[in-house]
Formats: C-alpha cells, structure tokens, sequence
C-alpha cells in the first residue's frame, strides 16, 4: 500500500506541476515545494521534508500546501512517526477546501494516510471512520478501492470477518482491471475466511493470489503471499510453513523490505525444530530490530529538528522585523532630534548621566553577585551537604557535626572578606573523598577513581579552593535533580593538564534548560581558572560533565 500511495501523490504531482509551476512562477522559478518533490522522487527524504516543511511555513498555493503535508506525512508514516504524520496530515485537513473539488482527492488521501496511521496504533475504529471520510472524498476514483481493502484489513484486524470478506467480496465484484489489487484482495479475502474458520480450505486461493504476482513480478506482494502460506501451514506441515518462511525472508531480503524481514525471522525462529538455528535466528532478528529501530529513531529526531528549526527561523524572522523597524522609528527620530543642537547638547549630557548611573549601578550589582556567589557555595552547600548525611541517617556524632557547624559558621564570618580563608590541606585527597562520599546513600552509589595525592600536589591553593566548591555545586545538582544510582568522578593529568570527568546514569540534562545560579557560579569559577568544563549526555543517558585547567604547583 505505502508504494501505492506514493505513486498516487506523485500523480497528483504531476497534474498540479504541470498546470501551475510554469504559468505562475515562470519558467525558471521554482518554489521549495517543487524542489521538495525533486528531492522526495529520489529518495532523498530529509531534503524533501525540509523543502515542504518551508514551503508549508510560507504564502503560497493552498492546494500545493495541502499536497506538501501529505508527503510529509507520508514520509513521518513509513518511518513510524505516527503522532507526527498524524499532526502534518491534519495539517492537510485544515489547510485545503472540501467545497473545492479541486482540493478533494488530497483530502480524501490525508484521510486514509490517516486511517494507515490509526491501523497501525492498533486504534481500529478510528481507522474505519477515517477510511469512510476518504471514501467520500475519493468516490469515483480508482483509488477507492485501496482504501477499501484498508477498512477491510481494519475489520479483520478487529475481528469482525463477515464485515471484512463482505467488502472484499464487494471489490471483485467491480472487477477491477488492476492485477495486483485483485491479487490482495483473493490473497486477504482467504486469509479473512480462513482466520474465521480454520477449517475453511484457503489454500487453492492463497496459491492462485501467489501465482498472479508471480506472474506481474509483484514483489513487494510475495511477501504478503509468503506470510500468509506460512501462517496457513503453521499448524498441519510445519516443513511447509518453514520453507514459505524461508523464502519471504529471502524475498524480503532482495528487496530491502526490513519490516518483512522482522517478520519472516520471526516465523524462522517459531518452525525451525533445531535450538542452534532458533539461536541464530534469535540474534538476527535482534540485530535487524535494533538497526531499524535505530534508523527510524534517528530519522525522526531529524525531521523533529527539522520542524523545530523552520518554526524557530520563523520566530527569529518576525523578531527581527520588529526590531528593524523599531531601529528604523529610533533613526527618524534621532535625525529631527539632531537638528537642534540645544537639544543634540542636552541628549548628550543625559546619555552620559545615564552611562555614570549605570556604571555605578554595575558595580553594586556586581558586588551583590558576588557576595550572593559565596554566600550560595559557602553557607548553602554547606548546609545542604550536612542536611544530606543527616536525612540519610548516617552515623554523626555531636562532636563532628558541631565541628561541621562551626566551620560553616567562621566561613560564613568571613564572607565580607576579599577570600574564603583556606582550609586544612593536609590530606587533601582524604578531605575531597569524605565531601564526594557524603553524597552516597542506598539509592545512589558513588565511584571515586585517581583521587590521590599525586593529583593534588600539582593543584595550587586557589585552585584547591575553587575545586572544592566546584565540585560541591556538581554533587548538589546531583543530588537535587539527577535521580542517579550510580555516579562516577575520575581524577587524572595530562600534558600539564588536571582532568576532572564526572558520569552518571541519572535522567539527563534537558538541551533547553536554563543553568541556575549554583552552575552558573561553577562555570565562572572554572573560567577564573583559565579552564574549561563541557556538559554533555554520558553512555547510560545520564549527565557527563568534562572539567579541564593547566596545572599550578602548590606553593610550599
């Protein structure tokens, strides 16, 4: 059916094409609905989706609008994007005209892509009601009765068989002139009658249907006809079913088809009786389902940026047409305020107040920032981190914790201070290793690895300093969001370099979300350094974040 439908826009196409592109636009201009039909015809999905994309984001040819979210949709379908077809064949709905019949057979075709989608989220009676919209749209046409087979297949898949063989029975009933159509419609009629009565002898009629697409060299239909035989013979000739099975997978194979070929490794693995095979088998089919699910992943965050993208570009354009024309206001208005030069003095002497007022305003903000900065790694993490080993009912005795509190409470004194008065760097791999391991508990586990004191001794004071109320801030934030069971801090140096790698297998970090001020604080820190640090998704999908600075002896 998919090949089908793809033949049908194309004819569509090329009604349109050659009706409308050279009369309205010229004869050597194209819109980005022609280039992404010249794209799609040669497979090159993601440029067509980005031209139809643009080209349904823009004033143009409503009944080419129309066609353009149909092959998107088509497209986002026959990867398995379901919701997104969904949103771009609705797309087709809302943009064309039932009323002009020269929008109908596009309508009627969003209408059963539609149902196609509906078949496949299993949503069978939602797929009937888009099916009886299209046939309404498409009656007349010869393509109605494809969609016919579609509600069929949707009452099959219900259950519902009499419904079913009695719209098939219908179909030949028309004779259609198509040898394929009329090869499916015998091959679904029978599986139908012989899914409502197992007893039913289908075989003549499976064989005949196999034969007429042999014979029109239907490949893509084989396949459906291998299926079918196999299933029939499932339970009475096992030897039957499986050498059916063999050869829709190598038919499935010759044509690049991986859904078929998900299919006959499934039937593979059910009929062959030797356990080697089935193992084998088994490994395949995972491969294939993974690769696939892989390719379609992949294909969809495309078109997902895709869309993003074009809407953002959108966004940013009119963004930039106000400000243009609010810089366009400014500049007439600054012309006539410049012809008098009492005034031209006068706007001077404001703008310097201001740039003074301004100034002096900077830097009482920046003062309060930075006090705001210490006041959050000194007092807040601090806090935090006794609060964590308290919550988890780790063992603290009064005379540690009051040891804790009053540390907390001279570096809070000192806060008004230029700097926060060092603290005791003897063992200082001992110190870092008891700040990270206050963060462990049942649910989160955490692996230390290279913090010696080989790695410290090339650490200077005041890197000492900011490290540690780095990496307080990066297991706060773990804490706080990551929900992670498992995280990794790794300690080394390279060519002169400290590395400082941190993993875990929390929920991530969003691309959108915005730093608050403990990360913000971190990134300035590490910046004061002469350093850099990089956030980035680990292996397992959770948070990675990169710390790297040029190494300082410490000064004895």
């Amino acid at each position: 059916m998919k090949s089908f439908n793809r033949f049908l826009l194309t004819a569509c196409f090329f009604v349109m094409f050659a009706g409308t592109s050279k009369s309205q636009n010229g004869p050597d201009e194209y819109t980005e609905y022609d280039y992404g039909y010249y794209y799609y015809s040669y497979q090159k999905f993601d440029s067509a989706f980005l031209m139809f994309n643009r080209y349904v984001n823009k004033p143009g040819d409503t009944l080419k609008k129309g066609m353009a979210y149909n092959y998107m949709g088509e497209m986002q379908w026959n990867i398995g994007d379901l919701y997104g077809a969904q949103e771009s064949l609705t797309g087709t709905i809302h943009t064309l005209n039932p009323q002009n019949e020269n929008h109908r057979t596009d309508i009627g075709y969003a209408y059963n892509l539609l149902g196609n989608v509906s078949l496949n989220l299993k949503l069978y009676d939602e797929a009937i009601d888009f099916y009886n919209k299209a046939i309404i749209f498409l009656r007349g046409a010869a393509y109605v009765l494809e969609v016919m087979n579609g509600k069929a297949t949707a009452f099959q898949k219900m259950g519902n068989y009499n419904d079913a063989i009695a719209i098939y029975d219908s179909i030949l009933a028309r004779k259609p002139a198509d040898l394929r159509l009329v090869a499916r419609i015998i091959d679904n009629r029978a599986r139908t009658k012989w899914l409502s009565n197992p007893a039913y002898p289908a075989l003549r009629e499976l064989q005949a249907a196999l034969k007429m697409r042999t014979d029109s060299q239907y490949s893509q239909g084989l396949n459906a006809s291998y299926a079918h035989l196999s299933d029939y013979y499932a339970m009475s000739k096992p030897d039957s079913a499986l050498w059916y099975a063999q050869k829709m997978y190598a038919k499935a194979n010759e044509n690049q088809s991986p859904d078929d070929m998900l299919e006959a490794i499934d039937k593979l693995i059910r009929f062959n009786s030797a356990s080697n095979l089935k193992e084998y088998w088994y490994d395949e089919f995972k491969k294939l389902n993974d690769s696939i699910q892989l390719s379609r992943d992949t294909t969809r965050n495309r078109f997902a940026l895709i869309r993003y993208d074009v809407q953002k570009s959108k966004a940013d354009n009119l963004l930039l047409q106000q400000h243009i024309t609010r810089q366009q206001a400014l500049m007439y208005g600054l012309t006539a305020f410049a012809v008098a030069v009492i005034a031209a003095l006068s706007f001077s002497y404001n703008k310097r107040r201001k740039r003074i007022k301004q100034e002096s305003e900077n830097a009482i903000r920046n003062s309060r920032l930075k006090t705001s900065q210490k006041v959050h790694d000194v007092v807040a993490n601090g806090l935090y981190g006794i609060m964590n080993e308290l919550e988890h009912g780790k063992t603290i005795g009064l005379e540690p914790l009051m040891s804790k509190i009053e540390g907390l409470y001279e570096k809070s004194r000192n806060i008004s201070y230029e700097d926060i008065l060092p603290g005791n760097n003897v063992d200082y791999d001992k110190q870092v290793h008891d700040l990270l391991t206050a963060f462990a508990n049942q649910q989160t586990k955490i692996i230390i690895v290279g913090n010696q004191q080989i790695f410290w001794s090339k650490i200077s004071e005041f890197q000492k300093q900011e490290l540690e109320l780095i990496l307080h801030e990066i297991m706060v934030n773990m804490k706080k969001h990551s929900q992670a069971k498992n995280v990794v801090l790794h300690f080394k140096q390279e060519h002169n370099t400290a590395i400082i790698n941190y993993k875990d297998d929390g929920i991530g970090s969003n691309a959108d979300r915005k730093f608050g001020n403990g990360l913000n604080n971190t990134v300035s820190r590490i910046k004061s350094l002469n350093g850099a640090i990089n956030f980035g998704k680990s292996d397992s999908g959770g948070l990675s974040i990169a710390i790297n600075l040029p190494l300082e002896p410490s000064k004895t």
